[in-house]
């Protein structure tokens, strides 16, 4: 769908404000920066191509989060289907002194997306539970179970990972 010469303008804008924050957040929940590159453009594609942009500034900018959050979510899902390693027995563990970043990050992709999303959101987003369920469709109570469950989780798997809680 061809985007006006003025609606270009304002994405450019958007993009240039929200981008670099958007791409934390999918960095969090990612494998690489370059994925969390690539689902940040996915998200801005569906927003320009979207019938119903947010008019009012303060509306644009958890309305562009729900597209990422979205984005992020199918990606994982896919990720998931088709990531099969087989044990043979002679793997070593991981590192003891791996990266904290890192492992963050694989205990975050370790726990169900949803969960996960809600957490970066709140966490590290700032987003309130009001906020996370208007964006993600879903209740409040669902964004506090989220939250609750996810938080349970991400802890026992960063501890098996080999982080301190």
């Amino acid at each position: 769908m061809p985007v006006s010469a003025l609606r270009v303008a304002e994405w450019d804008a958007a993009y240039r404000e929200y981008g670099p924050a958007l791409l934390r957040f999918l960095r969090r929940l990612s494998q690489t920066r370059s994925v969390a590159e690539e689902l940040v453009q996915e998200t801005f594609v569906r927003a320009m191509q979207a019938a119903n942009v947010p008019e009012r500034a303060q509306e644009l900018r958890p309305w562009l989060y729900r597209i990422a959050t979205n984005v992020a979510i199918d990606r994982l899902r896919r990720d998931r289907r088709f990531s099969f390693i087989p044990f043979a027995g002679s793997e070593l563990a991981p590192e003891r002194d791996m990266d904290q970043i890192d492992l963050v990050r694989r205990a975050l992709r370790a726990i169900p997306p949803e969960q996960a999303t809600a957490l970066v959101l709140r966490l590290h987003e700032g987003f309130g539970p009001h906020e996370i369920a208007e964006m993600l469709g879903v209740s409040e109570a669902a964004v506090r179970s989220r939250l609750v469950r996810g938080r349970r989780k991400f802890l026992e798997t960063y501890e098996r990972f080999g982080g301190m809680a």
